[in-house]
């Protein structure tokens, strides 16, 4: 069925998004290269997955999962909302062939997200030296050594949105997507292999820092070989205002989806126990392949949303919508037939009997996954278009009903409770933005429009 998508999308794309040759193009060679790109990443990363949850057990994979996913909410602040930020801005100099400004975002980005990812590192270590009595335990030392993750991450993403909005689309993508992962599951392999060795939370932590560097040198070194050739003795120019007005927004929506997507794991982790996070991990990156299609037409879509969010281009943007929308729902459909009646059996067959009790979660969440895709890819439309607050009000609504609905059922439901909660804030979530993008730019990206 991927490989369908694959072959269906850009040739819809080419029938429907309009007359320019060179768009099509772009769309067809984008379309076939970021499902590629997202085809390795879900490969990479289930083998990963299993690998680390067969090598740690449930316990200590729940250990791994919960450190990570805290130093994914810690980085919150590190990130600004830059990359979204970046994307949309790169694309348009890119296209006035303002390089002066180009540079400058570059340079200007780069700055301010170095020193807040610095400090945000330095407050976990802070922490530790000032409450040493907490950090004796495992998931006080695993989250201790991922703090180097945090700046890693977010100038790794800022590589990425550069890339992204020179329509780079799969260079863009593949250090964080491909290769952090790819290198991970080389080196936890090897140190699983080594003898008189056992992979720990900590050791796997180490790994991911590790592998975070190589991939952030190796996508420094492909955006300093795809700079546009004009860059080269531009004199940069700072809109620093105009760009900071853009940014609050941007940060806080990015922060709040972090929230949400993190939100299930870390008050299950303090309500629950070790197991039962590790457990419901893996059911939500298993649930989460259903969202794989909407995620690679998005990224696509992005750029050429910001081109194309003229008042006269409203037809051409909609005929992109609504393309983007009925391509991935495709993919999403399948793949949630497949959760509901394979997963049990390939949660205890790939990952091990031990977290077959995810069955159920599994099934909830991707259907939840399921209604997410139904509603299409709202927010490109809504960010490209400069309609970040609204994007943001949609985020914290799901983001406080998420709250509420974790606090509400896992204390009754465990580890089903925090499924349901995540599965209904994700449905939620994208409802609302397609309500918003209806509304106010008039481009409905529900996969039923017609």
């Amino acid at each position: 069925m991927a490989d369908a998508s694959t072959v269906a999308a850009p040739g819809r794309w080419l029938r429907l998004i309009g007359p320019a040759a060179s768009l099509r193009r772009e769309l067809v060679h984008g379309g076939i290269g970021s499902l590629a790109v997202r085809g390795a990443m879900t490969v990479t990363g289930a083998v990963l997955a299993v690998t680390l949850a067969r090598a740690l057990g449930p316990a200590d994979y729940g250990v791994y999962s919960f450190s990570l996913a805290v130093v994914t909410i810690l980085a919150i602040p590190a990130t600004m909302g830059m990359p979204t930020l970046v994307v949309r801005e790169t694309a348009r100099a890119e296209a006035a062939g303002d390089w002066a400004r180009l540079i400058g975002l570059w340079r200007w980005a780069t700055i301010a997200v170095a020193l807040t990812s610095a400090l945000a590192a330095l407050a976990v270590v802070a922490f530790a030296w000032l409450t040493p009595g907490e950090w004796t335990s495992a998931k006080g030392t695993t989250l201790l050594i991922g703090a180097a993750l945090i700046p890693l991450s977010a100038l790794g993403g800022l590589r990425g949105a550069a890339l992204q909005g020179l329509r780079r689309i799969v260079l863009g993508q593949l250090p964080d997507t491909v290769i952090r992962p790819a290198l991970l599951l080389a080196f936890a392999a090897a140190a699983i292999l080594l003898p008189g060795r056992r992979l720990t939370p900590q050791l796997t932590m180490g790994l991911h820092a590790l592998a975070a560097a190589l991939a952030f040198a190796f996508g420094a070194a492909v955006l300093l070989r795809c700079r546009p050739a004009g860059v080269h003795g531009a004199t940069p120019h700072t809109d620093a205002r105009a760009w900071l007005a853009a940014l609050a927004p941007l940060a806080l929506i990015g922060g709040v989806q972090v929230l949400i997507q993190q939100t299930s794991v870390v008050i299950l982790g303090l309500l629950d126990t070790d197991a039962e996070v590790g457990v419901f991990r893996v059911a939500a990156q298993s649930a989460a392949l259903v969202a794989f299609g909407l995620q690679a037409v998005s990224t696509v879509a992005m750029p050429h949303a910001a081109r194309l969010s003229a008042p006269d281009e409203r037809a051409r943007l909609q005929k992109l919508a609504t393309a983007s929308a009925r391509t991935s729902f495709a993919f999403a459909f399948a793949a949630f037939l497949g959760a509901v009646i394979l997963g049990g059996f390939l949660l205890a067959t790939v990952f091990g009997r031990a977290y077959a009790a995810g069955t159920n979660a599994l099934a909830i969440m991707a259907a939840g996954q399921l209604v997410y895709a139904a509603f299409g890819p709202a927010a490109v439309f809504l960010n490209m278009a400069g309609h970040e607050r609204l994007t943001l009000a949609a985020a914290v609504g799901a983001a406080l009903a998420g709250v509420a609905l974790n606090l509400a059922l896992i204390p009754s439901l465990g580890l089903n409770g925090a499924a349901l909660a995540a599965a209904i804030t994700l449905a939620l979530w994208n409802a609302l933005l397609w309500w918003f993008a209806r509304r106010q730019i008039g481009v409905d990206t529900l996969v039923a429009h017609l």
